[in-house]
């Protein structure tokens, strides 16, 4: 825990160099522009290193050993195929069972992308940053790497349809699609979430969602039909739980939108965007939560709240109440990161306690052919 805590010291102190900039000035090689690419590499090594050193850390940590063996052998895995072929082609390079260097190149892969996802878009890269860190989005990568290094490509792909380049959006999110299907739900949801809904709309979709639960059974049949491998699978058919903290975190950014409406949300599209996206995970978690994964489609709807609430706070012309707004998101920030770190050491999370392979005595087995054919 002391290292989480270190890190997220660390590497949040190195984000404070990083000055904002315009998103069209970010090619041009300024001194400012070169002081940040050269903290963003900082900032990267300093979260690879952590990422790529790990072993054993994660609860699905040696089920991706199983898989990335069963991958380079031929035998028939669930995951995607861009998932698959590059973990073919990690296994041919290094002709041996290198899952340390499979994890460490998509926890590379996935630091590098959010770092310029945000770099890109953030308002004020350094909050931005900070609430990476404090929602615990970082040491999540440690588990489901191929969800999370898609989940980074959505982040990518907000600058698409905020600029409305749904050509350029929609094809990068088939590319992440490559890595976890899930996230060709974005592709919809995205698009309706650009839509100027107007009030009445939105108070209606709130009064008809709670229908979800009292259609709770009907919901779970119609999601046994559409993932018929399901209908086996207990732990997927007994859906999630309720999830209060996601709940009360959508509530109160919500609240924050429509305490600055006029300034933030109302004329600017992109922010606009951002609050429908947060209104839609509050919607999810709290009357959709028992189908399997919503977590999942929830991480595709609030990941924009770490761009979100800068751009709000930035908004706010009186400076006093900035400050003080700035003051709560920090301190509400901290406050959810010990909560997450407490959750760490769950069977669920289990990123907690960290291993490192550098104190394992530890060789890369030789690839030896498998009796079992393909299926």
């Amino acid at each position: 825990m002391i290292l989480y805590i270190v890190v997220a010291a660390l590497s949040v102190a190195l984000a404070s160099r990083v000055t904002t900039v315009p998103q069209s000035n970010t090619y041009v090689l300024t001194r400012r522009v070169l002081i940040n690419r050269i903290v963003l590499g900082g900032l990267f090594v300093l979260l690879f290193l952590v990422s790529a050193l790990r072993i054993n850390t994660g609860n699905d940590y040696p089920t991706y050993i199983e898989r990335f063996h069963d991958i380079h052998y031929g035998v028939y895995v669930v995951t995607e195929k861009g998932f698959n072929q590059v973990i073919k082609f990690i296994y041919w390079f290094f002709n041996s069972e290198c899952y340390l260097y499979a994890f460490a190149l998509f926890g590379g892969l996935t630091i590098a992308v959010f770092l310029i996802g945000m770099y890109k878009q953030s308002d004020s890269f350094v909050l931005t940053f900070f609430l990476f860190m404090a929602f615990g989005m970082y040491y999540q990568t440690f588990n489901t790497v191929r969800y999370y290094f898609a989940l980074a490509i959505v982040l990518y792909a907000h600058k698409f349809i905020t600029d409305k380049k749904y050509i350029s959006f929609i094809i990068t999110i088939l590319i992440a699609s490559l890595f976890h299907k899930s996230t060709l739900v974005c592709i919809p949801v995205y698009i309706l979430a650009t839509i100027p809904w107007k009030r009445w709309q939105a108070i209606l979709l709130a009064v008809i969602s709670p229908l979800g639960l009292l259609f709770r059974n009907n919901l779970m049949d119609l999601f046994v039909r559409l993932y018929p491998s399901y209908q086996f699978e207990e732990e997927y058919l007994a859906g999630g739980q309720l999830s209060i903290i996601n709940v009360l975190r959508s509530l109160g950014i919500l609240a924050l939108c429509l305490i600055f409406w006029k300034d933030a949300i109302k004329d600017n599209k992109k922010n606009r965007f951002y609050f429908y996206l947060n209104y839609a995970a509050l919607i999810v978690y709290a009357f959709f939560y028992f189908i399997p994964f919503v977590s999942r489609i929830g991480y595709y709807l609030n990941i924009s709240n770490i761009l979100l609430i800068p751009a709000v706070i930035k908004s706010i012309k009186d400076d006093r109440k900035r400050r003080l707004i700035t003051a709560v998101v920090v301190i509400a920030g901290v406050l959810y990161f010990i909560l997450f770190l407490r959750k760490a050491y769950d069977v669920e999370v289990k990123i907690l306690p960290y291993s490192s392979w550098l104190y394992e005595d530890f060789d890369f087995l030789p690839l030896v052919p498998v009796p079992y054919k393909n299926q």
